[in-house]
């Protein structure tokens, strides 16, 4: 799926997500729910390429569409407690220079099983743009 443009799997990714497989109360959908599957490939090939740090919101909004979840904090639904994600400081640049307080960043989630098994991007509220992305899986049962 590496050659596959963006926008490609963009669209792919939108057909996929009105299916709604065992997790989101259908029947088991090999293309789905499996690991192996499209939806979760089409995903992943989507954050590898949007999830890079500096990457507008407005491009993931673009190809993934409106989040399952716009949330300022991530709480993982897997019964594993909170997503763990490293400090910031307390004090940064932009406070040091006087300029207003800060706004903290949000998180745009987007199920692959439901609250289960998620990608995230972090957003820069103020640049609107990626901080980080990655995933939240629940162990396989």
């Amino acid at each position: 799926m590496a050659d596959e443009s963006v926008v490609a799997l963009g669209q792919r990714f939108q057909q996929l997500r009105g299916r709604p497989g065992k997790y989101g109360g259908g029947e088991y959908d090999e293309a789905i729910d499996s690991p192996e599957g499209e939806k979760f490939k089409v995903m992943k090939a989507l954050g590898d390429q949007l999830g890079l740090p500096g990457t507008p919101a407005a491009d993931l909004l673009a190809r993934f569409g409106k989040p399952d979840e716009l949330t300022p904090s991530l709480q993982s639904q897997g019964g594993g407690g909170a997503v763990p994600l490293m400090p910031g400081p307390t004090m940064d640049a932009s406070a040091a220079t006087g300029q207003q307080q800060q706004q903290p960043p949000y998180f745009l989630v987007y199920y692959w099983r439901q609250k289960s098994d998620y990608l995230y991007f972090k957003i820069d509220p103020i640049k609107e743009t990626v901080i980080t992305s990655d995933w939240n899986l629940a162990p396989d049962q």
